[in-house]
């Protein structure tokens, strides 16, 4: 841990879509190969449930399709296998906690040759924070903040999932000015996840008396692609 100066008086210097393949192109026995898409946000929330729809304009009804998920870094698991609506749609779902890439597969039948198409949705990591080292709290224009004494030292504890063990995390601060609002900080630089996927990032404030801030901690994406880079809460405090 390194322990970081908050400075007094710094100052700042999903759509929807689909991926089809085309209607005309011919399967191998010479069929028709069908139009197929699926439709879904780009991207989703960490551990929320996407529902998306896979369409199928094949010429016999009630054609069965396969739906596969593929969370990055992950295997391949099928959803569901079942007939698509009179309509020619199939409402799969999937909690999802990183970048994930749906495919449907239709295996082809009398009329139409096989199909197969794929949708990627993107998931940033989940982050959360807490601060410890205050010796009380208070409300300020509905905001709760907590209060440090100007020789206390404030630790900043993150959290981000899934685990990224060894991946960046940067703690922010922003400090409230009462002309222009909320000014950007000093920037700190990257802290290395531990093994359990926790950072704790210590903080005097010596400097820091008179004055209300915010800080939250930042995942910085590097060489674990399976999320998009994500920011926690701010959480408030002022230094009496």
């Amino acid at each position: 841990m390194r322990l970081r100066l908050v400075a007094l008086g710094c100052t700042v210097a999903g759509a929807l879509g689909f991926l089809a393949l085309p209607a005309a192109a011919a399967g191998a026995a010479g069929l028709p190969r069908p139009a197929m898409s699926i439709t879904a946000a780009a991207s989703s929330a960490y551990g929320a449930r996407v529902i998306f729809t896979v369409t199928l304009e094949a010429r016999v009804p009630a054609a069965t399709v396969s739906v596969y998920a593929t969370p990055a870094g992950g295997k391949r698991t099928l959803l569901t296998t079942a007939k698509v609506s009179a309509a020619g749609n199939l409402y799969p779902h999937y909690k999802v906690t990183r970048s994930t890439t749906f495919t449907a597969v239709f295996a082809g039948d009398a009329e139409d040759a096989a199909a197969a198409v794929s949708r990627t949705v993107l998931v940033p990591a989940q982050v959360t924070d807490g601060l410890t080292g205050y010796y009380k709290t208070t409300t300020i224009g509905g905001v709760t903040y907590r209060v440090y004494h100007g020789g206390d030292t404030l630790l900043l504890k993150a959290t981000v999932r899934p685990g990224k063990h060894g991946e960046c995390v940067e703690p922010e601060t922003q400090q409230y000015d009462r002309g222009t609002g909320w000014d950007a900080d000093t920037k700190y630089g990257c802290d290395h996840l531990d093994s359990q996927s926790h950072d704790a990032a210590p903080f005097s404030l010596l400097q820091a008396v008179g004055d209300r801030y915010r800080i939250r901690a930042d995942y910085l994406r590097g060489g674990d692609t399976a999320n998009l880079s994500a920011n926690a809460p701010w959480l408030y405090f002022e230094v009496g």
